[in-house]
């Protein structure tokens, strides 16, 4: 390749780099401005997300004995 060709490309390389950068960035600053916070409690309450122990023994036992 030529002095000239050589420029070009590199030229074209550095633009890519740059803009997948750029790229990138904003796709961090958007998922940080838009996802909840995952320390914030949600529409689930953990009482209520899991079966308690006692009750899951008891339907256990219940299908064993299906």
């Amino acid at each position: 390749m030529n002095k000239k060709a050589e420029d070009i490309q590199a030229e074209e390389t550095f633009n890519a780099v740059e803009a997948a950068e750029f790229q990138s960035q904003t796709t961090r600053e958007f998922l940080a401005e838009e996802t909840p916070d995952s320390r914030t409690p949600g529409p689930v309450d953990e009482h209520t997300a899991r079966v308690p122990d006692q009750q899951n023994r008891m339907i256990s036992q219940h299908n064993l004995r299906k």
